[in-house]
């Protein structure tokens, strides 16, 4: 896709859209900004780890980390870098479950966007020890 395209969306905005629309609890949007085969690549030795494949497993993988804590995984974006295929987003994580300490974690999530869709996306996290000890 091109700039001259009268449909194009930026790498930046399908990145917005994307977490505004998780934010909303609106999976039927966020859809919309994940490509058919989307793969989230989730790192770590808890529960939740490993490849959610489609759109559906990535609404789980949310959906899961909801019920798991007391008000849902807050994901505080600091900043955006955007390029050709891909775009990085900085965030603050956070969330509290009972029992154990607060998750404040900051990652970067490394997506490949291709015509205004994630295609793929990786979780890269700070302290990936604090990660899985409160997914555990």
């Amino acid at each position: 896709m091109n700039n001259t395209t009268s449909n194009y969306i930026s790498n930046r905005d399908v990145a917005v859209g994307l977490y505004g629309a998780i934010a909303g609890n609106d999976f039927a949007a966020a859809a919309q900004y994940l490509a058919p085969d989307v793969v989230l690549h989730v790192p770590g030795t808890h529960p939740l780890a490993g490849d959610h494949r489609g759109p559906e497993a990535f609404a789980r993988f949310v959906e899961s980390t909801r019920s798991l804590t007391t008000d849902g995984e807050q994901i505080e974006l600091l900043d955006l870098l955007e390029g050709h295929e891909h775009v990085a987003a900085y965030c603050r994580v956070t969330a509290q479950r009972p029992g154990r300490e607060p998750l404040d974690n900051t990652t970067v999530h490394l997506m490949r966007v291709r015509e205004g869709r994630v295609t793929e996306a990786w979780l890269h996290n700070w302290d990936g020890v604090a990660v899985d000890r409160f997914w555990n």
